[in-house]
């Protein structure tokens, strides 16, 4: 029935997005470094990746969780189901988005179509970025009290069956690809966003998966193959760590742990340039004398957070609403990620005059930045890309792109293999 396979397709969703493109987007987004002592992870310092890599996760999250969701909506569709059309809907929206952003061209109309199509052709993300606000709409119009509707419980693996929450969490996932547009057409969603604005009902709590037990393949994807299986390789960026101690952040110490003395006493945080991982060998000869990662075996898989959700609402706020509201959202943005952080919270730094203080989009993108670390890093690699922000992002010591910056992944060696209608190659720093 709908019930297993909505668990196994929001299962694969969360092990691709909280995994590897956790992990890639944390680097991108200068949260994480390659450390020194190791090197697994040199090639996402070069940006000298090729179309092997990501591929396994293209192929995974198509043949899984995609082709999941789309068994279940055309069932579903089919008995007017509409609890688990409007879940699988948002939750395939959301995979095919992230595809979009990485890739921009990607497989959509076309694909998950079986033996009947296994060419699909390529769309750009705009245009898939349209149809998924089209097919959003449509899943969020149904009427989830008719008489077919099934009750969802603890197969859905991120409410649990509360189709409240599942409202919200489309009202969210439409304003993050609504604001997607602001670079190329800062009208065409208007209306829709006053409107989504003015009703206000967007995610209260964190979308999370947190299905995870203590014990081996049960725990977090990016700790499992991140942090466990590849140890020795992830360290905290110069970048962030610098950021939040210049400005006395309390978060720092809880997003990271900080390196220890022989005896193994705590120093002062201490971040790694991106890509210095031979450069500053001497100085920091293992890994144990550098910043790592807080990310525990049972972190949950986050798609969104509820700091995000605030930030998108400032933005959009900013862009389409009034000052003061995109203001009070930035706020509270800052509060939320203190809370979902457990760090002690520092109003000071955003009253007037402080190092956090109000101040346009560089301070919303700055702190949903902040924020990302260690929840949902990918969205701050496709934020900086869209927005210019933050601004303190450094070159890799070892760029293999000059001084400039990976704008998406490369398209898939499977497909270059397989389907004519495969894009050419576009480098790694074009979008």
């Amino acid at each position: 029935g709908n019930e297993f396979i909505l668990t196994g397709g929001i299962a694969g969703d969360a092990y691709v997005t909280g995994g590897y493109y956790q992990a890639v987007g944390s680097f991108w987004s200068q949260h994480y470094a390659q450390s020194t002592g190791a090197s697994q992870w040199a090639t996402w310092e070069e940006f000298s990746i090729d179309e092997g890599d990501f591929d396994r996760q293209f192929i995974t999250i198509y043949s899984g969780p995609l082709m999941d969701f789309q068994v279940i909506r055309d069932r579903s569709l089919a008995s007017s189901d509409w609890s688990y059309y409007l879940i699988s809907t948002l939750m395939q929206s959301y995979s095919f988005e992230e595809l979009a952003d990485f890739y921009d061209q990607i497989p959509f109309s076309q694909a998950l179509t079986g033996i009947k199509n296994i060419t699909p052709k390529y769309e750009n993300g705009k245009d898939v970025s349209d149809s998924l606000l089209r097919r959003i709409d449509v899943a969020l119009s149904k009427d989830l009290t008719a008489s077919t509707v099934s009750t969802i419980g603890n197969n859905d693996l991120i409410f649990q069956g509360d189709m409240s929450k599942w409202v919200q969490f489309g009202n969210t996932l439409k304003l993050k690809i609504y604001l997607r547009f602001v670079n190329t057409d800062l009208e065409k969603y208007r209306p829709q966003i006053t409107a989504l604005l003015a009703e206000n009902n967007f995610l209260t709590t964190s979308a999370t998966m947190t299905a995870f037990k203590a014990e081996e393949n049960g725990r977090n994807p990016f700790y499992e193959t991140f942090l466990d299986r590849l140890s020795g390789n992830i360290v905290a960026s110069k970048t962030v760590v610098d950021y939040l101690k210049n400005n006395g952040d309390n978060r720092l110490n809880t997003l990271f742990n900080p390196p220890v003395d022989n005896a193994g006493n705590p120093l002062p945080q201490v971040g790694l340039g991106q890509g210095r991982y031979k450069a500053d060998q001497a100085a920091y000869a293992t890994i144990k004398n550098l910043s790592t990662p807080n990310f525990p075996a049972l972190q949950p898989v986050y798609f969104f957070s509820l700091p995000e959700t605030d930030f998108l609402v400032a933005e959009a706020q900013l862009r389409y609403g009034t000052p003061a509201a995109a203001e009070a959202a930035y706020q509270k943005g800052i509060q939320d990620s203190y809370t979902l952080f457990n760090a002690t919270p520092q109003p000071q730094l955003y009253a007037p005059g402080g190092p956090y203080a109000y101040n346009g989009l560089e301070s919303i993108i700055t702190q949903k930045w902040i924020a990302a670390v260690n929840t949902n890093a990918a969205e701050s690699f496709f934020d900086r890309n869209r927005t210019g922000y933050p601004t303190n992002f450094v070159v890799s010591a070892v760029s293999s792109i000059g001084d400039k910056f990976p704008q998406r992944l490369l398209f898939p060696d499977s497909e270059r293999k397989s389907n004519p209608n495969t894009p050419a190659r576009v480098p790694i720093d074009v979008k």
